[in-house]
């Protein structure tokens, strides 16, 4: 949810074109379904009843269960326990208030037991047992991944199931300014989780860490196998001017997530406005136990890598250059992000990596895949897998299967007048791609099986539409899913897209979602109560399901 902020002058990067003759693989859709059901955790009637922000869901992740794959785990920024605007907060509180309520976690939780056919909403982690009374506040940027639990005598195995790992961002309750980074993990494949344990060891009122991302050492022959790996951005000013120090760290745990060491910084620190900002963090872990942490430097997507259990790293070595999206992309009003996604290839002996990203081309958003065969050392050109056909293309997913099959999934954009954004202009679909392994890649096919309305969503303040900053994707054997937000089960406001081209024709947008929180926390003045007389009020300006976003699960096949 929280922080982005722009590196500099975007530049146009030349892309190489993929051919799609000859394609070894068809990719088949197999459906979607709302990992987020109902809307509100044990209550049936909110699926139909829950209004803006409550029915708000986006940045979604997912993850499998390596040895029982019918278990899967998603999770999203989820809003469900935030009343709807002008309730809950405080007497004076107009009907256009629809900011965040203090005290009141947004970091989702769903579980599906059949594949991502079916899904139950087990509400936040706030709701479980070991958080209440530990202090903390869930506070979204949701990651999700699964390794092996502990064995009890010092090392891991898989002979007793799997240990799911969830990272989010967490503020301490009755705190202000400082976000730390914290993990729970669960062995009962997301019905219950541990307690929040601190991934972030510095504790500064000027901090805001941010952007973080996990990943688990999940292969037995590794001299690391079992070992946590969480990364993020430190911002150390709590200002949003965008030049202050912000370098990307990393911490492990070796003890399945009871306790991380001191964090790495793998960048520096300085952002001096010249284009060497760092954000959006990216972990794969090879089956040698080589640890690849990928993440956007101003005007490239670079890689830190580790070979002995994230004691030391490698300076970033450069993927490739990376052309910011348009923000926002011509026919809406959300923002947007290049953040990049690593991925290993799991097979024993193999020193394959993919990066993949999104780039701004002249004709718009193109996905694009690097891949490394020796380890992440050096890259070979990035290829465009998306194509105009699929429309202005952003926030991809990356996984390899087991078999070595590499599967990617995107949103793209079409919109009937680029010029403007509001209701009923732009449509968003989700797509997909694979490759065999040493194969060619398909064809992008649709795999999502309902359009989005990018005007239903809408940042807390509604000064523009939102869409999170990222999508995630998992593969196995039999296929892949990708979760992703979507809007089909929403309605737009032309009250509020008229709100929002004023502010942006005026100059007026000054926050996001993430600033927003952070303001407040250091203020304790909510940004999102502005003149009521201008900006409308949700509660009778705007049809019930304004402002609904889910978190949807595709499946497809190659």
């Amino acid at each position: 949810m929280g922080r982005r902020s722009r590196f500099g002058v975007a530049v146009a990067v030349p892309l190489v074109a993929v051919s799609l003759a000859g394609s070894v693989l068809a990719v088949t859709s197999s459906g979607d379904g709302q990992a987020n059901l109902p809307q509100v955790a044990g209550d049936d009637a909110s699926q139909t009843g829950a209004r803006f922000p409550t029915n708000k869901q986006n940045e979604p992740t997912i993850a499998q269960n390596p040895v029982a794959g019918n278990f899967l785990i998603g999770g999203s920024n989820d809003e469900q326990r935030q009343p709807a605007c002008g309730q809950g907060r405080g007497p004076d509180a107009a009907a256009s208030d629809c900011g965040f309520v203090p005290g009141v976690g947004t970091s989702g939780v769903y579980t599906s037991n059949d594949r991502g056919l079916t899904w139950v909403n087990r509400g936040l982690l706030d709701d479980q047992a070991s958080w209440q009374g530990a202090g903390f506040i869930s506070d979204g940027d949701p990651v999700i991944a699964f390794g092996p639990k502990p064995d009890g005598r010092g090392g891991f195995s898989y002979a007793k199931g799997a240990r799911a790992y969830y990272s989010t961002l967490a503020t301490v309750i009755g705190a202000k300014g400082f976000e730390y980074v914290v993990v729970s993990h669960s062995d009962d494949n997301g019905v219950t989780w541990s307690k929040p344990v601190i991934g972030t060891t510095k504790t500064s009122s000027a901090d805001f860490n941010d952007k973080n991302w996990i990943n688990v050492d999940t292969t037995p022959t590794s001299a690391y196998f079992g070992r946590v790996y969480l990364s993020w951005t430190e911002f150390r000013s709590a200002t949003f001017t965008g030049n202050g120090s912000e370098p990307m760290m990393v911490s492990a745990s070796s003890d399945g997530g009871a306790t991380f060491g001191a964090p790495s910084q793998l960048s520096p620190a300085g952002n001096n406005g010249t284009g060497n900002g760092r954000q959006g963090s990216s972990i794969a872990v090879g089956p040698d136990g080589t640890v690849y942490v990928a993440f956007e430097q101003g005007f490239d997507q670079v890689v830190a890598l580790s070979t002995d259990g994230g004691k030391k790293w490698t300076r970033p070595r450069v993927i490739g250059a990376v052309s910011d999206l348009d923000d926002p992309i011509p026919g809406s009003n959300f923002r947007t992000d290049s953040f990049p996604t690593i991925a290993a290839d799991p097979r024993s002996g193999s020193t394959t990596v993919y990066a993949s990203w999104a780039n701004r081309t002249a004709a718009g958003g193109r996905i694009v895949v690097a891949t490394s065969t020796d380890r992440g050392r050096t890259w070979g050109s990035a290829v465009v897998v998306s194509t105009g056909a699929e429309g202005y293309a952003f926030f991809q997913g990356l996984d390899v299967a087991p078999n070595g099959r590499v599967d990617v999934a995107y949103q793209a954009q079409t919109a009937i007048n680029p010029s403007t954004f509001g209701t009923g202009n732009a449509t968003i679909h989700a797509y997909a791609v694979s490759k065999a392994a040493g194969g060619a890649w398909s064809t992008p096919v649709r795999i999502s099986t309902a359009s989005s309305d990018p005007a239903v969503s809408a940042q807390n303040n509604l000064q523009r539409q939102f869409w999170g900053d990222y999508n995630t994707l998992v593969s196995d054997n039999a296929g892949a899913l990708f979760i992703s937000t979507d809007s089909r089960r929403g309605a737009g406001c032309t009250d509020v897209d008229a709100y929002q081209a004023y502010l942006r024709t005026n100059g007026l947008v000054i926050r996001s979602d993430g600033a927003d929180r952070l303001s407040y926390k250091l203020t304790g003045i909510n940004p999102a109560a502005s003149d009521p007389s201008v900006k409308p009020a949700p509660p009778t300006a705007c049809p019930e399901n304004f402002g609904d976003t889910d978190a949807v699960v595709s499946r497809f096949t190659p």
